[in-house]
């Protein structure tokens, strides 16, 4: 165990409730008992003589009310800790499952959170809009049974040092969400989770548009808990020369007519790298699951691993004609 680390993090969160304190510093003594998440050696060396942001940062979704709560997440660990206490990294991003989710639990310094009750019908979008330096920010976001909400995060996250930022959306039984995420990073490693706890007959859409850094390693994934709920992602990758991107894609769970669906279109500019792994269960779950990826270049397209001659001579037209008219990843066009 890293004794200096512990110390740092035990710093930074004095002044947050006990059980928070306890849980980061547990993440800190517990984290070499963990499987060491893929592609992530560069994260955890970094980690080691961290840099945790202050308190400074511009959260412009700050509403307390019957409606819906949105809060920065420093905030709401003290207004609402029986939320945060039994659903922070638990249930979506598990901070027992690597190394990497225990760090990021024990170094999180900001983020946002957003409550909407039980059979709630949100009209307007919410959006996350976090403008931060933070290399750990984490958004938790919790949706009642019954309730409906588009919710999209469009973050800055200004680091130059090696960055993970997380966003768990749980979701009560018959909730429907409209997720739309399109960020902002300035450092080179990004490595970014978009992960899902999804009760009975729960519909989540998620709508993506990946980054476009050096190096980067996205998370998409949702514990199916329960019949006839659906999980459908959408997403698209414009990966710009000498880059590369890992995108990955699990479900867990059970349930008759449980359902996942994911969408993948990417373009590629020379000496650039671009892996839709393929869609999968955790643990061999019959789920019924349903995958289309497209990777194209001015030079060839491949349609879910059969490769075609390409008829595209530049990103626009290829996202103009791939990308379905209604989606909201229709802006690369």
């Amino acid at each position: 165990m890293n004794e200096e680390l512990l110390k740092t993090v035990q710093k930074a969160s004095q002044g947050q409730p006990d059980w928070l304190q306890k849980k980061r510093s547990l993440a800190i003594m517990l984290q070499k008992r963990f499987p060491l998440a893929n592609h992530q050696q560069a994260w955890l060396a970094k980690w080691q003589q961290p840099s945790i942001a202050g308190n400074d940062e511009s959260l412009s979704l700050n509403h307390d009310g019957d409606d819906f709560v949105a809060l920065p997440i420093n905030v709401a660990v003290q207004k609402y800790p029986e939320l945060l206490q039994e659903n922070l990294m638990e249930k979506a991003v598990r901070w027992q499952d690597n190394q990497l989710n225990a760090l990021h639990l024990a170094l999180m310094d900001t983020g946002q959170f957003i409550y909407v009750p039980d059979e709630t019908k949100l009209e307007k979008p919410l959006k996350i809009e976090l403008v931060t330096r933070s290399n750990n920010p984490h958004n938790l976001i919790i949706v009642g049974a019954g309730a409906q909400v588009t919710i999209i995060e469009e973050g800055s996250y200004e680091t130059q040092a090696p960055l993970y930022t997380a966003t768990e959306i749980l979701m009560g039984a018959g909730a429907q969400v409209k997720f739309c995420q399109n960020n902002s990073y300035y450092g080179n490693l990004v490595c970014q989770a978009v992960h899902s706890y999804q009760a009975r007959s729960s519909k989540l859409d998620v709508e993506g548009i990946i980054p476009k850094n050096q190096h980067g390693y996205s998370s998409f994934y949702s514990f199916l808990d329960g019949s006839d709920a659906r999980w459908n992602v959408q997403l698209a990758s414009m990966v710009e020369a000498d880059c590369q991107q890992e995108v990955v894609t699990q479900v867990d769970g059970y349930g008759e007519n449980t359902s996942a669906q994911v969408n993948e279109w990417g373009w590629v500019a020379p000496n650039a790298q671009l892996k839709w792994g393929k869609l999968a269960t955790v643990d061999d779950e019959p789920l019924e699951l349903h995958q289309h990826r497209v990777i194209a270049s001015s030079a060839k397209t491949v349609v879910n691993d059969q490769e075609e001659t390409s008829h595209f001579n530049a990103p626009d037209d290829f996202f103009k004609t791939q990308l379905p008219a209604s989606s909201w990843l229709a802006r690369l066009s």
